[in-house]
């Protein structure tokens, strides 16, 4: 956007850094300082006067030193601090352009809000300012009546969903502005780091948006010049599709921008769209006819009417300063996502009596393919984002069980919620995604779940499909009660992952229960245990939340793990009774350590072929067969293939293990001993011809078999049986912003 010089003395900035926090070290954050101070260094550049900025900071100690050279009299960025600069003092500054920068930890708490971290966070207790609260304070008597014509605000920190345990532990964060707003019309200009439920990644000590911020700064203010923020958003959002792109990594910035130019509006990045082909012309000819044909001969009036229902969900102003055309109002609907479904629910709600037709209905899903309108969508994303990684993994979990393995984004609530929509059924059936609302809602407890379980009643009703949903709600009803009566473990895993981390082979370790889309914590051992310690506590697990000989253990492991004998481990040691973990329980190990997301789709092809599969299937890895190259090559021969089988000398299998993990072979036997006696044809005859899911519990009795004959080759069978779609549980990872 194009403004009137700006005089750089009238700029006040209010800068925020917190690297250290009150609990443990791996609370304490390395980069807000370096961005902080590189951020000023910006303004101070463009001719701000450095008593115009106020740096509030908790420095790491080996920061301290040049936070001091740069900005002597900083202050501290705790909670009184904060409050009282936001709350008081920049009540009498005198300046034209106020700038907010905030980099530090971030939360999303109850309710979905927003909590910037105070220094005073400890592990227990996570202490922070709201953050849509500080926009708030932009437009009170906190800032000067008279003066501030405008307001950039710039937050590079985490909105990440903490997980069930941890969230509870989150106060309500602070609400800064304690006065109402009295200047509606201030314009803010709100950058932020990630979207709803993601992470804000670090990358060599600095955060990667303002890295990437202050180079499209330093480019749009070149030669003195006002920087054009539209340009520099742009920019920043080009370079962060690049990064996809190149190492498919998921942060996704986001802006809004309220009253800049007297209009509430999010910045359409990008190109404009290409004008439409001649036969998307010639469908939105069908539907500019259709919809003149139900709003009547004088459609003045009506399309009024239906003007005003949209400007309720889209951000920007009608096209016409009057009453818009049908015409204005089918290209209104086009240029926004799920405008022209919203389109249609208008036109629905105006003319009940007469709905419109199935051949414009056709030109509408030609046109634009989406279903939901931008009201649901908008409300779809912000439910799953108040849902934690792990509650969004369950409703894909929940995907996976009615349809099959599909490609479907846990990480991003918007991306889920564009994935789940476009699952399109035939038409006159419910929509895919309103089914998998309802399995998950069935199966999963709280307030989430049965808001979810309402909006898709009210997508339902729109659909006029709210019979078939309440159908649908039933079946998933007493499938989940009949899941809930058949016992504990049935048809329960229990996930254990182990940290290398410490001699003597001592390890921390943490254990989950799953069952179906149901997860839950049972032990975190943060201090490293000697092998028997942590052998006695996961046999104490299990007997209390496993079923012998059904429920499946799953080691996740690091690549240099997988030859850990876990599936030996003694159970009650010492005991007349003992005997091996391994044969009490199906015992599998798992490892994504060297699986790259941009190689995923190669998992789940191969997990996709293990159902209806045998032993047989597994492609057989021959001992000369060992170099990363050659696995590759091989396994690239066997595109079908669920997985492959081996029975080299140790020295190789690292390599195996490498190439397989990373060419996304989702199961893996092998020989664990020093040099392996077996062929393939032996091995084959182990592994027998049963169905291919049975593979664990097969092993299973080959190791029973083995505990009563030491020679038995059974014994020695480890498996890679990886689930791409049943994760590991994420814990709380604060150490990103």
């Amino acid at each position: 956007m194009t403004r009137a010089p700006h005089d750089w003395r009238r700029t006040h900035a209010v800068i925020v850094a917190v690297e250290r926090y009150n609990g443990s070290d791996d609370l304490n954050l390395d980069g807000p300082v370096h961005d902080a101070v590189e951020m000023r260094k910006w303004l101070t550049g463009r001719g701000v006067p450095a008593e115009n900025i106020q740096l509030l900071a908790s420095p790491l100690e080996h920061n301290r030193a040049a936070l001091e050279a740069a900005h002597p009299h900083y202050r501290p960025a705790e909670r009184a601090d904060v409050r009282r600069v936001f709350q008081d003092e920049l009540r009498a500054i005198d300046a034209d352009w106020l700038w907010v920068y905030w980099a530090g930890h971030g939360v999303q708490t109850q309710g979905g809000r927003w909590s910037l971290l105070y220094p005073e966070t400890r592990d227990t207790d996570l202490q922070g300012a709201d953050a849509d609260s500080l926009i708030d304070l932009m437009r009170t008597e906190h800032l000067p009546w008279d003066g501030v014509d405008r307001v950039t605000v710039i937050i590079d920190a985490c909105r990440q969903a903490l997980p069930a345990g941890v969230h509870e532990l989150a106060d309500t964060p602070d609400l800064l502005a304690r006065t109402a707003q009295i200047r509606p019309e201030r314009p803010v200009y709100w950058m932020r780091a990630c979207q709803a439920g993601a992470v804000a990644k670090q990358r060599q000590g600095t955060g990667q948006f303002t890295s990437a911020l202050l180079r499209q700064l330093h480019a749009a203010a070149a030669g003195g010049a006002e920087p054009d923020l539209d340009r520099v958003w742009q920019g920043v959002v080009e370079e962060f599709a690049r990064a996809r792109d190149a190492d498919g990594g998921r942060q996704r910035p986001t802006v809004y921008v309220s009253d800049w130019n007297q209009d509430v509006r999010p910045v359409r990045l990008g190109p404009p769209a290409p004008p439409l082909d001649p036969e998307k012309l010639r469908f939105r000819e069908t539907l500019v006819l259709e919809a003149s044909g139900l709003l009547g001969p004088d459609p003045a009036g009506p399309a009024a009417r239906v003007a005003a229902r949209l400007r309720m969900e889209f951000t920007d102003a009608p096209p016409a300063r009057g009453t818009p055309s049908v015409e204005e109002l089918v290209d209104w609907a086009l240029a926004h996502e799920h405008g022209i479904a919203t389109l249609l629910h208008a036109l629905d709600e105006l003319t009940p009596d007469r709905r419109i037709g199935a051949r414009a209905r056709e030109a509408c899903r030609r046109l634009q393919p989406q279903w939901l309108t931008c009201a649901e969508h908008t409300e779809l994303v912000a439910l799953l984002a108040r849902l934690d990684e792990r509650g969004r993994e369950d409703v894909v979990a929940a995907a996976h069980q009615q349809f099959g393995p599909t490609a479907l984004p846990a990480h991003d609530p918007a991306a889920l919620a564009d994935a789940l929509e476009e699952l399109v059924p035939r038409p006159h059936q419910l929509p895919q995604l309103l089914s998998v609302v309802e399995h998950f809602a069935a199966f999963t407890e709280g307030a989430v779940a049965a808001e979810l379980r309402t909006w898709a009643q009210a997508c339902a009703v729109r659909l006029g499909m709210k019979e078939v949903l309440l159908d649908h709600r039933a079946r998933a009803a007493d499938r989940a009660e009949r899941a809930r009566t058949a016992g504990p473990a049935e048809g329960r895993s229990i996930q254990i992952r182990l940290h290398p981390s410490g001699p003597g082979q001592r390890r921390a370790y943490e254990v989950w229960s799953r069952r179906g889309a149901e997860v839950d914590a049972l032990a975190k051992v943060d201090t490293p245990a000697a092998p028997e310690e942590m052998r006695r506590g996961i046999d104490a697990l299990l007997a209390a939340h496993a079923r012998a000989t059904e429920t499946v253990v799953e080691f996740f492991v690091p690549s240099t793990d997988l030859e850990l004998d876990v599936h030996r481990w003694p159970l009650d040691a010492g005991k007349p009774q003992e005997r091996s973990l391994g044969t009490d329980f199906p015992v599998v190990v798992r490892c994504a350590e060297l699986r790259q997301p941009e190689r995923r789709h190669l998992w789940e092809r191969r997990w996709s072929r293990v159902a209806g599969a045998t032993p047989g299937d597994l492609h057989w890895l021959p001992g000369h067969t060992h170099s990363f190259a050659q696995v590759r090559a091989a396994m690239e021969r066997q595109e079908t293939a669920p997985g492959a089988m081996t029975a080299g000398p140790a020295r190789t299998r690292s390599e195996i293990f490498t190439a397989c993990l990373f060419d996304g072979v989702p199961v893996l036997v092998w020989d664990t001993g020093a040099e392996p006696s077996l062929d393939e044809r032996q091995l084959r005859t182990l592994l027998g011809s049963e169905p291919l899911e049975h593979l664990p519990q097969r092993l299973r009795k080959l190791r029973l078999e083995g505990d009563a004959d030491d020679g038995h080759p059974g014994r020695r069978l480890a498996l890679l049986w990886d689930d791409p779609h049943r994760p590991l549980p994420e814990p709380l990872d604060l150490s990103a912003p």
